[in-house]
């Protein structure tokens, strides 16, 4: 054949192919039309139904449309043949019973019977189970039950296909089978191309439908993709044991890991001990039971100054509907800075809430406080009245009126610490610092405290370092820390006991030390003294004072840019410390008048209120 001939052949077959694969085409179209309403909605669904209505009507309508040039070519159809032609119309009645219902259970079960009926004719015609095409028509009829998805349907057309293949063994067993010959000797080829043709139907299905499922999983990756990559949460994707599977390129964002580090157990590894527990059970029951919790996952990119740091990510479980092989899908989303807002919160609660309590407990401690020298003054001032009294005792008039006297002066230093109080944590405090000499302040303060500490029996010593240079400071808040300072010292030391105070200079600051042998304070409470309202029991128990005094001390300190140090133990006394820069070192130095409150000691973390009362006090 040369040249010219062959490309008119090669010209014929494109042009038949052509017209084959626009027919199969049109015919395609023609049967989307066809698939009922209730699926059409579900893009897999409809493809199942779509296969099934194709195949179906391409097995039934193929062989009568090849009819007409059958009969042209002689062929002249025996009893078997008819019956095998009449079979083919159920098929398309599967179809059309699918078109019109849309339960395609039913019609792959109608297709079944369609197979097993045809599988018991061919047993017949051939005499019993002998020959092959018999068994693998039950086995196909069995198979397309299956394809349904349905385990009724698929229980169905099993039983259906045994019952017959074995209600024909028992009739060949039992000679009740017409011989071969009555049906023709075609009934086995007839059969055969029956089954033939219907394998190729549930071929092209098979195909079709993986290819669906297939498509279906890559847009939905890609849809998932698009939303995780999209999203500033990490969305991961979970195998049953928990492994990941997937994770989006948020992870670097917020673990400041790749990806890879995550799969597998890395991200089950990165989970806080405490929290994993919890965590593997949201996994388990992602597919009976959505959950929401949070947990600390550590950070690779931010260590901590005492190990790994961790964050706290808030996580959503549900299970992968796209996938059957019970996976779960994981939303992980930086909940950090809330929780730090509601930690912050719950502190500042707590703190007003401990506030609140020892301003109770300050103003009953204030009630206690001012009532005997109230009594005093009252009761004093009554038998000065008494003018029969006083006629018999002349000599103690002037001794109520010392004590009088004493008991107002109490009642203003009490007045004035609350005011001073006040004052500081209000911002109003005004001071005004200028060159003083520290060392002239303490002489003074010693002078004007030796007195009461010669009669508590309290030995009082002092020591000032020599070339002590002057500090910028108020002389008079100087001299009110120096004497309260002193004054709770001598207080709390029983008698006998010793109370010394050193002055010094060095690096920039001025140190003053008050130390004393008296009863001391536990370890627990040394952070909080000197806060507002704060009272701690020394080792003797009971209270003396309102806690007041050391307030103030350390407001007047904080004013001045300086702080304050305690060193105690019960029972062994009290040490307590204050460091002030020389040149000022705060507003207050610089000479701003009125300055910013200090914190009190509120910048600390609030501790739980202890069952313990007031001891280093003025």
């Amino acid at each position: 054949m040369d040249r010219g001939a062959r490309r008119a052949v090669g010209g014929v077959w494109s042009s038949k192919r052509v017209r084959q694969v626009a027919a199969i085409k049109a015919l395609s179209e023609h049967v989307a039309a066809w698939v009922h309403p209730s699926v059409q909605a579900d893009a897999f669904a409809a493809e199942r139904h779509r296969s099934f209505l194709l195949a179906h009507f391409a097995l039934g309508v193929a062989p009568f449309m090849a009819l007409p040039a059958l009969l042209a070519a002689g062929f002249a159809p025996a009893a078997a043949e008819a019956m095998g032609f009449a079979w083919l119309l159920v098929p398309i009645l599967a179809a059309l019973q699918l078109s019109r219902s849309g339960r395609l259970a039913r019609a792959h079960l109608l297709s079944s019977l369609a197979l097993t009926l045809l599988a018991a004719v061919v047993a017949v015609g051939a005499g019993g189970l002998l020959t092959p095409v018999a068994p693998l028509a039950f086995a196909m009829a069995a198979f397309e039950a299956g394809l349904s998805g349905s385990r009724r349907a698929a229980l169905a057309g099993a039983a259906a296909a045994a019952g017959a293949a074995t209600a024909v063994a028992l009739a060949g067993a039992f000679g009740a089978l017409p011989p071969a010959a009555v049906l023709g000797s075609g009934i086995e080829a007839l059969g055969l191309g029956a089954l033939a043709l219907h394998a190729a139907g549930q071929a092209v299905r098979a195909a079709r439908l993986i290819g669906a499922a297939a498509a279906e999983a890559r847009a939905a990756r890609v849809e998932r993709d698009l939303v995780a990559g999209a999203s500033n949460d990490l969305v991961t994707r979970h195998a049953r044991d928990g492994s990941v599977l997937h994770v989006s390129g948020a992870a670097h964002r917020l673990l400041g890991a790749a990806p890879r580090d995550l799969l597998g157990r890395g991200l089950f590894e990165r989970v806080h001990i405490a929290d994993r527990p919890a965590y593997l059970h949201a996994l388990a029951y992602a597919g009976t039971e959505p959950a929401t919790l949070e947990l600390r996952v550590r950070r690779d990119d931010r260590p901590g100054a005492h190990g790994p740091a961790f964050v706290w990510l808030e996580l959503k479980v549900a299970a992968d509907a796209s996938a059957p092989d019970g996976a779960a899908l994981g939303v992980f989303r930086d909940v950090s800075e809330r929780r730090l807002r509601e930690e912050e919160a719950g502190a500042a609660r707590e703190a007003a809430n401990l506030e609140a309590v020892q301003r109770a407990q300050f103003l009953a401690a204030m009630g206690h406080e001012i009532r005997t020298p109230l009594n005093a003054i009252i009761g004093f001032s009554e038998m000065l009245g008494d003018e029969r009294l006083m006629r018999a005792a002349p000599e103690r008039r002037s001794d109520y009126a010392a004590l009088i006297r004493q008991s107002g002066e109490h009642l203003l230093e009490i007045v004035d610490h609350v005011l001073d109080i006040s004052r500081i944590e209000t911002g109003r405090f005004a001071v005004a610092p200028a060159p003083c000499a520290a060392g002239e302040v303490l002489a003074h303060c010693v002078g004007l405290l030796a007195p009461r500490a010669e009669a508590a029996g309290v030995r009082l010593a002092f020591e000032v370092a020599a070339d002590l240079p002057p500090i910028l400071a108020d002389r008079r808040a100087l001299t009110q820390v120096t004497l309260n300072l002193i004054s709770n010292a001598i207080k709390f030391t029983p008698r006998g006991g010793d109370v010394a105070v050193s002055l010094s200079a060095t690096r920039g600051l001025m140190t003053l030390s008050v130390r004393d042998s008296g009863v001391g304070v536990a370890a627990e409470h040394l952070e909080r003294l000197g806060d507002a309202y704060f009272q701690a029991e020394g080792a003797a128990g009971g209270r003396e004072g309102m806690g007041l005094g050391l307030s103030v001390v350390r407001g007047l300190v904080e004013l001045h840019g300086g702080r304050l140090a305690f060193d105690s133990a019960p029972g062994r006394g009290m040490r307590v410390t204050v460091a002030m820069p020389l040149d000022g070192g705060s507003p207050a130095a610089s000479g701003a008048g009125v300055v910013a409150r200090p914190d009190f000691g509120r910048g600390r973390a609030a501790s739980p209120l202890p069952a313990t009362r007031v001891k280093k006090s003025a």
